[in-house]
């Protein structure tokens, strides 16, 4: 059962950052209900799994991904 919460929080993640809606990382760790080290940890993880570079963007208050070559 953890496994699948950790999928679920993480699929919300992709979702926000995709949307440019996460907040910063306690905005975050509050919307999906953990730490803010468990939110630097799954996107850890996103930036391995992914391939792509997620970054916190001060301008759109959202972490973010890098644009696809």
């Amino acid at each position: 059962m953890a496994g699948l919460k950790y999928y679920e929080r993480t699929k919300l993640l992709i979702e926000l950052i995709e949307k440019k809606k996460t907040g910063g990382p306690g905005e975050q760790a509050k919307s999906i209900g953990v730490s803010k080290r468990m939110v630097y940890m799954i996107i850890d993880d996103l930036r391995l799994t992914l391939g792509r570079e997620i970054y916190y963007c001060k301008d759109e208050k959202s972490y973010i991904f890098t644009e696809n070559n």
